[in-house]
């Protein structure tokens, strides 16, 4: 763990004289850093999407760039979580082979995490600066299948309104939330999935740390493709004026709930204001390519980062991570450290009375 016994055993005797509690301090030290450690490592995520690399190395892209203009671009300034989020802008140019107009980022879970009977989690925040219409609505994200191309279910919005829909074995319109996307704020949607071409198929949908959706009872694969989702902007093949835009961010999958982090929300909204593409952005070299190219180059982006940003590390100490999710660790070493200094300071205390 990196911890030094002996240069704490150092430091805590100077301040409380005695090596014997001393040795007892630093047991609990370590057994608290030590706890923490065992937890955090319980739960990690298994693939990270939320552009703290500055660039979109983390996923595939649709129309990222579109005659030499950067439809999804890196900003600093409105973001969920780190120091970098995604911008994406549909306009009616971003039009795809099939004609639908489409501006997207790309993730595939890897081989056989959508397997028959297998299970994930995954969740994702996103913050429109304005109300967006209803008429065209837009679809914010889905899962598809592999190959086929069969959309499995997806995500629209129509106002302030959100609809989650199933469409296996036909289209099935599973849940309405009327009015609960606020402009200029942070929302977070997070999944449960079963895969399954049959009624062992499973769906649980929470939407800002809420369950919507629990345990609905359906197909959630068309065949034997693997699946992979999209989110950004996505609209028919129809003609438009407007120009939409979404923010992304901390895009997660994980095997628990607890993984993916699906009540976390920003305390402060930020000013949606203009926004400046961040200078690292990068695009998409083929987002003209048809849709069974597109492949989730960034996997391992997050290598060795499972969970940076979400935790302090102590420098020049016993280098333990302290995390911001859960405070349990520390609370137990403070708690520790206190109730062995105040029976130091008893015994010492009865020591002078005695001697009295």
């Amino acid at each position: 763990m990196g911890i030094s016994t002996r240069n704490s055993a150092c430091v805590l005797s100077a301040m409380i004289g005695s090596r014997s509690t001393t040795l007892r301090l630093v047991a609990a030290w370590s057994f608290a850093c030590g706890v923490f450690v065992a937890s955090a490592s319980a739960h990690a995520q298994v693939w990270r999407g939320d552009f703290e690399t500055g660039d979109l190395s983390q996923f595939s892209t649709l129309n990222a760039t579109i005659g030499g203009r950067d439809y999804i671009t890196v900003v600093g300034d409105v973001v969920a979580h780190g120091a970098h989020a995604g911008r994406i802008a549909l306009h009616d140019d971003a039009v795809w082979p099939n004609g639908l107009k489409r501006v997207e980022l790309h993730h595939s879970p890897t081989a056989g995490r959508t397997a028959e009977g297998a299970g994930l989690y995954f969740a994702w925040s996103f913050y429109l600066p304005v109300t967006l219409p209803s008429d065209p609505d837009q679809t914010i994200g889905y899962w598809e299948s592999n190959t086929s191309y069969h959309q499995l279910m997806a995500f629209v919005v129509r106002g302030q309104d959100l609809e989650f829909y199933t469409q296996l074995p036909t289209y099935h319109s599973q849940w309405i939330g009327t009015g609960v996307l606020t402009p200029a704020t942070w929302h977070r949607i997070a999944m449960h999935i079963v895969w399954s071409q049959s009624a062992a198929g499973r769906v649980d949908v929470w939407l800002d740390g809420a369950a919507v959706v629990t345990g609905l009872a359906v197909p959630t694969l068309a065949d034997t493709n693997a699946a992979f989702t999209q989110f950004g902007l996505l609209r028919g093949a129809i003609a438009f004026t407007d120009v939409p835009v979404i923010y992304v961010d901390d895009a997660l999958e994980g095997d628990s709930l607890a993984d993916v982090h699906y009540d976390e929300l920003p305390s402060t909204i930020p000013d949606a204001g203009p926004s400046t593409p961040d200078a690292a952005t990068a695009t998409d070299a083929s987002s003209g390519a048809d849709a069974s190219s597109v492949s989730d180059g960034g996997r391992s982006a997050d290598a060795g980062s499972r969970d940076a940003g979400r935790a302090t590390t102590i420098t020049g100490g016993c280098g333990c991570v302290i995390g911001s999710r859960d405070g349990s660790s520390a609370l137990a070493l403070v708690a520790a450290l206190s109730i062995l200094i105040a029976s130091r300071r008893r015994k010492l205390g009865g020591q002078a009375l005695t001697s009295a």
